[in-house]
């Protein structure tokens, strides 16, 4: 038996993952925790409370984009395009 799970069951774990991630944004944004910066000043004169906002909002957006991509894209090797022109778009009839 081979110790890397198939691919089904990789999909499986990753949407499961991948659930958990909304959650715990929406948990990381309540009061309790928003509060927890509220009259911090950061660099630039910035609220804390402002950067942990985005924090988190950049962190979940992060963790979804990680937890997209999935493996078969990494190991299959890259197919080659066949080569074509630039794309320019022919001139008019007339104009020399």
């Amino acid at each position: 038996m081979s110790s890397t799970p198939a691919p089904r069951e990789e999909r499986t774990e990753r949407e499961d993952v991948a659930a958990l991630v909304p959650f715990f944004g929406v948990v990381l944004l309540l009061p309790p925790f928003l509060n927890l910066f509220a009259g911090m000043i950061g660099p630039f004169g910035v609220p804390v409370e402002v950067l942990y906002l985005f924090g988190v909002w950049f962190l979940v957006i992060a963790g979804a984009v990680l937890l997209s991509r999935g493996r078969q894209f990494r190991e299959t090797p890259a197919k080659s395009l066949p080569e074509t022109g630039p794309a320019v778009p022919p001139e008019p009839p007339g104009h020399a």
